[in-house]
């Protein structure tokens, strides 16, 4: 029988699946990880939003990818009010993301300037989602950082999971059956039969990152993933409908 939690997941995107996720919003089409892209991608009929989340220093849960904003600042030394406009606060993106699935990646690990041992973005995290009415389903929490998404199943186990990787499928695979996550995200060119065949006999999702050529995301449809982070959702979505898949 499936864990509670991964069952809770599939049975949110069960009419969706192969669920197809705009990466960073629809960043094709509007600028990445803002209001806007997370809007168009509802716009354009994602399943899903992938978005980053960092912490300012006064503790608020922003979305940016890098660490450093364009102007060269660390977004983790600086208080939210001095962000520019374009960094939404974490509330604010997932206003903006409709009632779609969210992905949200933890961008925590001990490479980056904003770590800590004592997990914090994954309690300002919870005390987001805690204050929201939604089905613990809809959220999708994601590391490359196996300590972070660990402490984040710890705390809210009701919540799906997934370890990010990019290189040694095999590895990120046992580690994420091992530690009792819902899903697992590795690099789209490190899956073959074997890996999608292994996950979904251990009750794991896989969703790949990131494709974005038509034939490149038909190859992984017919490998019967369960999800595609793309940066064209739309396209994604043509290539899903083409081969019958919802």
């Amino acid at each position: 029988m499936e864990r509670s939690h991964i069952a809770l997941a599939r049975r949110h995107y069960a009419e969706c699946v192969p669920a197809i996720f705009a990466h960073r919003g629809a960043r094709r089409v509007a600028p990445e990880n803002t209001e806007a892209a997370f809007q168009m991608a509802v716009e354009l009929g994602a399943d899903g939003i992938e978005l980053d989340v960092r912490l300012t220093v006064d503790g608020v849960a922003v979305i940016h990818h890098d660490a450093a904003l364009v102007d060269g600042s660390i977004l983790c030394d600086l208080p939210f009010r001095d962000l520019p406009d374009s960094v939404p606060s974490l509330r604010a993106a997932l206003d903006a993301c409709g009632s779609v699935i969210v992905n949200i990646e933890l961008k925590h690990s001990p490479n980056e300037p904003n770590y800590d041992t004592n997990f914090d973005i994954v309690q300002r995290v919870i005390d987001e989602l805690d204050v929201r009415n939604d089905d613990p389903s809809r959220w999708l929490i994601s590391s490359f950082d196996l300590a972070t998404v660990n402490e984040f199943l710890r705390l809210r186990p009701e919540v799906p999971t997934a370890i990010l990787t990019i290189g040694e499928p095999k590895t990120g695979l046992a580690h994420t059956i091992q530690h009792g996550h819902s899903a697992w995200h590795p690099w789209w060119e490190d899956l073959n039969d074997e890996l999608v065949s292994m996950a979904h006999d251990h009750g794991v999702a896989v969703h790949a990152w990131t494709c974005n050529e038509p034939e490149q995301i038909a190859s992984l449809l017919e490998l019967g993933v369960d999800g595609v982070i793309t940066d064209v959702p739309d396209i994604a979505l043509a290539v899903r409908d083409q081969n019958g898949q919802n």
